[in-house]
């Protein structure tokens, strides 16, 4: 089903066994907004450039760094605010928490950081993430998300939908835009 192709590669492409068609198709999604769209979101947070980019770490305990990460290395050419999770708060809150997450390790005083997330789904994780850089030094945060989970039994999400299936994606609209 075409509609859920980009549900399936934000799935994928960090699976036990990543597939590398997916992560190759949301590279290149990323890399496309960022080329046609960074400025956009640089003019909306009202700054001249990034200083500092992140990643809102997984929830879930992950060994290995996080695949948005490992995909992006070397492609940004900012430093990385490295961020840890708080273990006692479950995985599944879906609530902003000002303990959830932890700057570490790089001094953000003054920092423009571009928070990368690969899904929205309430928004509290990048709340929380973005709580935390706040909180280090950061003097702005602006987020960038490659996709968003909706339920679309929920009335306030119906016209939105119905308004996103009569358009055709175009690479060269973003939200900020609109």
């Amino acid at each position: 089903m075409k509609r859920a192709q980009h549900a399936h590669n934000l799935a994928a492409y960090k699976a036990g066994f990543p597939s590398q068609e997916s992560q190759t198709n949301l590279l290149s999604l990323l890399l496309l907004f960022i080329g046609e769209h960074l400025g956009c979101v640089t003019r909306a947070a009202r700054v001249t450039g990034w200083s500092h980019a992140a990643i809102v770490p997984s929830t879930k305990s992950r060994p290995d760094m996080h695949p948005l990460r490992a995909m992006l290395e070397g492609r940004l050419g900012l430093p990385w605010a490295e961020l840890s999770v708080n273990p006692g708060i479950s995985p599944e809150v879906r609530e902003f928490r000002a303990d959830w997450f932890r700057v570490s390790g790089v001094d953000l005083s003054g920092a423009r950081v571009l928070l990368l997330d690969d899904t929205w789904t309430t928004g509290s994780r990048i709340q929380s993430v973005s709580y935390a850089l706040k909180l280090a030094g950061a003097d702005r945060v602006a987020a960038v998300v490659l996709g968003r989970h909706v339920n679309p039994e929920w009335e306030g999400w119906k016209p939105i939908i119905r308004e996103v299936k009569e358009k055709p994606f175009r690479s060269d609209w973003c939200a900020v835009h609109s």
